[in-house]
């Protein structure tokens, strides 16, 4: 959640996605299903100026951060959408999903919350 909080706060972040957000379309229904407010590692956020931002963002970002296009494991990694995992669809089929250019897919894992603020901002802070 501070992770979220910090990138909701970012200029360069324009939307941040996470089921504890009341601005999540399901919020509601995370907080009814997920016990104990436990709603996991795996959030989205997109960065202004499209996919050019979020290569540029996968290009400084820093340790702990891990650059990957698996998501889930111990260690937190992120991954831009548009220019990695979803590379092969077409622009338009990524829209219809939701994934915009600058569409950011992050995992967090077992790191400092403060060590990975600090890399994604010093990243952020670049574009």
């Amino acid at each position: 959640m501070k992770i979220c909080k910090f990138l909701e706060g970012h200029p360069k972040c324009s939307r941040v996605i996470y089921p504890v957000l009341k601005s999540h379309p399901q919020h509601e229904l995370a907080k009814k299903l997920h016990r104990n407010n436990l709603h996991g590692g795996m959030l989205w956020f997109d960065v202004v100026g499209g996919s050019d931002s979020g290569t540029k963002l996968m290009n400084s970002i820093q340790r702990p951060w891990s650059l990957c296009e698996n998501l889930g494991a111990t260690e937190s990694i992120i991954t831009a959408c548009a220019v990695m995992t979803h590379a092969n669809m077409l622009p338009e089929d990524r829209l219809r999903l939701g994934i915009v250019d600058g569409f950011i897919r992050v995992s967090v894992g077992v790191e400092d919350a403060d060590d990975l603020i600090r890399s994604l901002k010093d990243s952020l802070d670049q574009l």
